[in-house]
């Protein structure tokens, strides 16, 4: 049997009820370069800053989450694909321009 002072007895943290959490917000976002990053809230409180992902993390989110999202997020995928491979292109050109440059220097 339990009295009043049983419970006076115990500590107010043991009494109270656990706090049930407050939910989460997962935010991704993508900026101009095609780069990624995910922030983390829950509640009020943000308990991830932004913090860069891998594309290829959030493609593979996307699929696995409802094809809504996942046909949403694909055109931005494409756009930074597409960057990449004008990037890598760029760079084989430079590439070849100085094995030319280096070619004429050793003859």
């Amino acid at each position: 049997m339990t009295t009043s002072q049983d419970s006076a007895a115990k500590p107010a943290a043991a009494r109270r009820k656990p706090k049930q959490p407050a939910g989460a917000t997962v935010t991704l976002t993508a900026d101009q370069a095609g780069q990624w990053s995910v922030e983390v809230s829950t509640g009020k409180k943000r308990v991830l800053r932004p913090t860069p992902v891998p594309a290829s993390a959030v493609a593979q989110a996307a699929k696995s989450l409802h094809a809504d999202v996942a046909d949403a997020v694909e055109p931005l995928l494409e756009a930074a694909r597409e960057q990449q491979r004008v990037r890598v292109e760029q760079l084989q050109q430079e590439l070849a321009d100085a094995q030319r440059m280096l070619d004429e220097l050793t003859e």
